[in-house]
């Protein structure tokens, strides 16, 4: 008797852990203006918003919202023990590699390299309206600044690493780093554009207009992803995100969000790739979901 108590006892426990919802761990980084984690507009970020339109398609899982650092978030991503999610993540080779990504989430402006309208260093880029960073920092005379821990585009981590200290990293938490390039500690920052004005506006220097330069190798405009540790589960939950993103992308709320904070030329210039990743959604859901032979289905190659 005692033996089939104990054994019903194992069946019993074993199916209410086959019932309990798998958990989403969403990790959060103090991104501003993508995450607004205090004051009045805490949670009206882009990302903010759109992640909880996303989490309400997704009640048949339980979700939980932590706050890390963008190196505890790396760190988390490569960790399969729990399912650890992130929302408006870019995609490199080194994620690809660790991370389970969704389909696109949203799009992002690039970041630019910004400094101080009329300082030499804007003057000396008027000239051509491209920052080369290898060539900018050959010349030993500018200083820039990175945040610590995010991940950037290829030219610019290798000018970084073979800068010499002339572009430094630091973490953005505990200094608004407008600060530093009003104030003439730096000479530029790189950095989103729409980013650099929201800090501008916390700034506690004097107001000053800002020059933006695009900067060579860096695309002008991105994709983000949602992305998941390899968890057992985490194909699953990526295929569920893709069902319910593909659902979002034409809705003009989720859009709204998406665009918000953005100067009105970058919403236009957004606003195209949307439309364009809109489409190459629908033309890869057609080929997928055609019957095989179905010459209705097929799209022209681009």
């Amino acid at each position: 008797m005692r033996q089939f108590f104990a054994i019903l006892l194992l069946f019993t426990t074993s199916a209410s852990l086959a019932n309990t919802p798998t958990t989403i761990h969403w990790l959060m980084v103090d991104l501003a203006p993508f995450r607004l984690m205090h004051g009045p507009e805490q949670g009206k970020g882009s990302s903010d918003q759109m992640e909880q339109m996303l989490i309400k398609l997704l009640p048949q899982y339980q979700h939980q919202s932590r706050f890390v650092s963008f190196e505890r978030r790396e760190v988390l991503h490569a960790d399969p023990s729990a399912l650890y999610c992130s929302f408006g993540v870019l995609a490199n080779a080194d994620r690809k590699a660790k991370m389970q990504l969704s389909i696109p989430a949203a799009v992002v402006m690039h970041i630019a390299l910004a400094t101080v309208r009329g300082s030499a260093l804007s003057q000396q880029l008027q000239q051509g309206g491209v920052a080369d960073l290898q060539q900018l920092l050959s010349q030993g005379k500018f200083t820039g600044l990175l945040e610590k821990g995010r991940s950037y585009a290829p030219v610019i981590e290798q000018a970084q690493q073979n800068s010499r200290g002339l572009l430094a990293e630091r973490s953005f938490m505990e200094n608004n780093p407008v600060d530093l390039l009003l104030a003439g500690r730096i000479d530029f920052l790189i950095d989103y554009p729409h980013r650099i004005s929201y800090l501008q506006s916390r700034s506690r220097q004097p107001l000053l207009d800002l020059d933006y330069y695009q900067i060579a190798g860096a695309e002008g405009r991105a994709a983000t992803y949602v992305a998941c540790s390899k968890h057992p589960k985490a194909a699953e939950v990526i295929t569920a995100v893709n069902q319910q993103l593909l659902q979002l992308w034409p809705d003009p709320l989720y859009q709204k969000h998406m665009l918000s904070w953005y100067d009105d030329e970058s919403k236009k210039q957004l606003q195209q790739l949307i439309g364009h990743i809109q489409q190459h959604l629908v033309d890869d859901t057609a080929k997928t979901s055609a019957p095989a032979g179905d010459a209705k289905a097929k799209t022209p190659s681009q």
